[in-house]
């Protein structure tokens, strides 16, 4: 207690406070801003066990009276990260929105649990129409009947190109089994870094059946949901159906026991051969999805080190 005495001391209990896991925004009601406030915002618990936070108090106007961000455990006074957040300059000005804190809830392995990762194709589903140089992966699913995933309209079939250099993968579910390329020109210009593959590749993931644990910290195993734990800077698209915000469905995390269950690649080394074992996301990356409920779209990118 003497801990958060230390970092929550001194606000009055009139005011709203909200939490921000993350770091990576300048308080200027930006298009940026706005993403990032609606797709960072979480509970007291989870801000704490995040490695930076923002704590924003606002007065009895709704207005920002104060605020702090924390790096490593520690308040940041000065430096480039708190020059970054505009503190000073959003004082006064800086209106409190109305944010629910998003819940993280990390997968653990079961094998009676709703969600998967890996498997082939259902038989039911189409890939989509596509002239790329390497194919789609099946990654999984995930099953809306949990409470986690409760707002997304249907079982979501997870696939993505994730051995090419995509950049965001947009694609429509408007059929759940019969998903289409929104960017499908952007997608087919992508290279790839492997050479051992090609647009006759064949690559099957074992099953892993996995479920939902609600937590207020985030940890590294199959992978998580609730707010994004960016390894870059924070990119939240827009649907560009709707130019909504997309809400953040999971990340997930390579080399994590999901092994290669099926392949037709020759590696051409050993060490290339590593990367064709288990799922991973250009070696060491992570996979982001995204998903617009009312037009049905979602969005795959990676980022890495």
């Amino acid at each position: 207690m003497g801990f958060l005495k230390k970092i929550f001391g001194g606000q009055n209990n009139d005011d709203k406070v909200q939490y921000f896991s993350g770091w990576e925004v300048s308080l200027d009601e930006s298009d940026q801003c706005e993403n990032f406030l609606l797709t960072q915002c979480v509970d007291k618990q989870t801000a704490l066990s995040s490695s930076s936070f923002i704590q924003l108090n606002f007065d009895e106007n709704n207005l920002l009276k104060s605020g702090k961000l924390f790096s490593d455990g520690k308040e940041e006074t000065e430096g480039h990260l708190l020059e970054n957040l505009q503190l000073n300059a959003a004082i006064g000005k800086f209106k409190f929105r109305d944010i629910v804190a998003n819940k993280v809830y990390n997968f653990n392995e079961d094998d009676d649990g709703l969600h998967q990762f890996g498997g082939e194709f259902p038989p039911d589903f189409k890939i989509p129409s596509n002239n790329l140089p390497v194919p789609f992966q099946y990654l999984g699913y995930l099953d809306n009947r949990d409470q986690a995933f409760n707002w997304l309209p249907f079982r979501l079939n997870l696939i993505c190109p994730i051995y090419l250099n995509i950049g965001n993968v947009f694609l429509d579910y408007s059929e759940p089994l019969s998903p289409t390329m929104i960017n499908s020109e952007e997608i087919e210009k992508a290279d790839c870094s492997y050479d051992e593959l090609n647009s006759e590749t064949k690559i099957i993931f074992k099953e892993v059946k996995f479920q939902t644990e609600i937590s207020n910290e985030i940890n590294y195993g199959l992978g998580h949901t609730g707010v994004p734990n960016w390894i870059q800077y924070p990119d939240i698209p827009r649907c560009p159906k709707t130019n909504k915000i997309m809400r953040f469905v999971c990340q997930l995390r390579s080399d994590v026991g999901v092994e290669v269950k099926e392949s037709n690649v020759i590696p051409s080394s050993d060490f290339m051969a590593s990367y064709f074992k288990e799922m991973n996301f250009w070696g060491d990356g992570d996979l982001f999805i995204f998903f617009e409920p009312t037009s049905k779209v979602a969005c795959y990118f990676i980022q890495n080190t």
